[in-house]
């Protein structure tokens, strides 16, 4: 079975990008160079082309009271224009993915889940919707997702669309949406609207001056953050509150995967730890960590920080602020610490 595209393919091709397979779609993981485009991004502003993420949308009556059951978060907490990000827990309390809720009016919301997590999201809502009055679409081969990120960003949306948006927060331009959320801790936005649309939006924001950025700059940008990749920081086997994310989680409403996770709360779990290299060296996922002289577990992210320029990862353990470690990276070790995420 041959690999998804998005509309803008050809345009990826065009401005010389590397083209990989990520879940299942040919992306551009990078186009002048990974360095170079962290630094756009951070110090400018970056274009990405992320429409191989999911829109899920659920609609009727009870879309409150069904949202609130299927994530961390109650929804009636939520005013209409607000994005609340938030987690899908499975019944023992596992991620089954991160995701971004979007309030568009008191009965219409919609989700963003990752591109690999579509289908499993829709089913499993699916699956938890017959005791409530909603309707569930999975409209995500119909709509684009372009996420504009950077210092200039405002500027460049104000001068595309006449628009400013806040954080978390959206507006709607017709069957455009447009919200301040993305996963580079930057300002900026992200525009998602029909599928037909896109190639008008990319080809003026990157004449307006938006550089063009992959899922490479997309990862170093996101891990200097502290921010989750799914797959790789959760894969099915970890809960909300070994991520270090409980803040996700609104312990007032009764939703899925609340009373395991209240069991695991009061006997104790390990956590995911900033891990900072503290000499020359680049770290991987995967790359052994040990404590002690122990072998304790291995890196779920692993990257070179463009910004710190030392290698920061993440890794399950139960450790402290300050532990000396080391990472294994082709036979050598890596001195280390753990820190405090965000690395920046």
């Amino acid at each position: 079975m041959s690999n998804k595209r998005t509309p803008l393919f050809n345009h990826h091709q065009k401005c010389g990008a590397k083209i990989v397979d990520f879940a299942g779609w040919e992306m551009p993981i990078q186009y002048t160079g990974i360095l170079a485009e962290h630094k756009s991004v951070r110090e400018k502003v970056g274009l990405f082309d992320v429409s191989h993420m999911g829109q899920i949308f659920v609609t009727g009556p009870e879309t409150v009271e069904f949202l609130s059951y299927v994530t961390t978060w109650d929804m009636q907490r939520q005013k209409i224009g607000d994005c609340r990000y938030c987690h899908v827990l499975d019944d023992d309390g596992h991620i089954i993915d991160d995701t971004i809720v979007y309030t568009l009016s008191k009965e219409k919301y919609m989700l963003i889940p990752n591109a690999s997590k579509v289908s499993e999201i829709y089913d499993w809502f699916i699956l938890n919707s017959k005791r409530f009055e909603v309707s569930i679409d999975n409209l995500s081969d119909d709509y684009f997702c372009l996420a504009l990120q950077g210092p200039q960003a405002p500027r460049l949306l104000g001068q595309h669309l006449n628009v400013s948006v806040g954080s978390f927060q959206l507006v709607t331009i017709g069957d455009t949406i447009v919200s301040g959320t993305g996963y580079t801790g930057e300002k900026g936005c992200e525009i998602i609207g029909p599928l037909k649309e896109v190639v008008d939006h990319w080809e003026a924001l990157v004449e307006m001056g938006a550089e063009p950025i992959g899922l490479g700059a997309r990862d170093t940008l996101r891990l200097e953050k502290g921010y989750l990749l799914s797959g790789q920081d959760f894969n099915g086997g970890q809960t909300t509150l070994e991520t270090g994310y409980s803040w996700v989680i609104d312990w007032k409403h009764d939703f899925i995967g609340k009373e395991a996770l209240l069991k695991i709360k009061s006997t104790g779990h390990q956590k995911l730890c900033g891990i900072l290299i503290e000499e020359r060296g680049i770290i991987r996922p995967g790359n052994e960590l040990y404590y002690d002289g122990k072998l304790i577990s291995q890196l779920t992210s692993g990257t070179l920080s463009p910004t710190l320029r030392r290698g920061i990862g993440m890794a399950y353990a139960d450790l402290d602020i300050n532990d000396l470690v080391t990472v294994k990276v082709r036979g050598n070790n890596l001195n280390g610490r753990v820190v405090r995420m965000p690395f920046l």
